[in-house]
């Protein structure tokens, strides 16, 4: 599945405030596991996700979207503006 991208929130950006703003490590293939599966994360790294992405983006985050997502996958479909399936 390809994400479609926006100017500033491209997959390698999205893995760069992964990996930058939170200290994880996740690659492309991290994308699609559920967050229940997902070693180290938790609901207060989506938040700070949000965050970061906001001040990255300019944009406010579509929070409806964003915690209806069931992996990161979805998340940064959701900052792109793209709906959920």
């Amino acid at each position: 599945m390809t994400t479609p991208t926006t100017p500033g929130l491209d997959t390698g950006r999205f893995l760069g405030l992964l990996r930058d703003e939170l200290g994880l490590g996740y690659s492309e293939s991290d994308l699609d596991t559920a967050f229940d599966d997902l070693p180290g994360w938790d609901s207060v790294l989506l938040l700070k996700l949000l965050g970061a992405a906001e001040q990255l983006t300019g944009r406010a985050a579509p929070m409806i979207d964003v915690l209806e997502a069931a992996d990161l996958r979805a998340v940064h479909a959701a900052l792109n503006g793209v709906p959920a399936a």
